[in-house]
C-alpha cells in the first residue's frame, strides 16, 4: 500500500501528538507485528530457494557463476527469474528483520521476537 503525501502528514502529525508512552507502544507493538510477519517471510523465501537449489543442485550464486545452458528453455529462464525474486526477498527481508529487532531489543522486548 502507497500513502499519499497528505496521509503521511496526517500519519506523522497525529503520531506525534501522543503522549510519549503511547508513541513507544505504538513503535513496540508495530514492530514486534511486524517483526513476526517478517519471519514468516523469511522462512517461506527459505523454503522456495531450498526447492531450487534441490531442483537445479546449486545454489543461485553458483547458477550466475556458471550461467544458465546455451539449450536452456523458457522454462529455466522464468525459474531463475524466480529464483532470483525469491533471493532478493530473503536478503530485503533480513535487513528488515535487523532493524525490526534492533527496536525490539531498544525497547526491551527483543526476546519476544526470537
Amino acid at each position: 500500500m502507497v500513502l499519499s503525501a497528505d496521509a503521511i502528514t496526517t500519519i506523522e502529525t497525529s503520531v506525534s501528538a501522543l503522549p510519549f508512552e503511547e508513541r513507544e507502544k505504538l513503535t513496540r507493538y508495530g514492530a514486534l507485528v511486524l517483526a513476526r510477519e517478517m519471519e514468516g517471510r523469511l522462512e517461506l523465501a527459505k523454503r522456495k530457494l531450498v526447492e531450487f537449489e534441490r531442483k537445479y543442485g546449486m545454489n543461485l550464486e553458483r547458477l550466475n557463476q556458471v550461467g544458465l545452458p546455451e539449450n536452456a528453455g523458457r522454462e529455466e529462464h522464468e525459474a531463475w527469474v524466480e529464483w532470483s525474486s525469491w533471493q532478493s526477498t530473503q536478503e530485503e527481508t533480513l535487513e528488515v528483520l535487523n532493524h525490526l529487532r534492533a527496536i525490539l531489543e531498544a525497547t526491551d522486548v527483543g526476546h519476544l521476537s526470537q
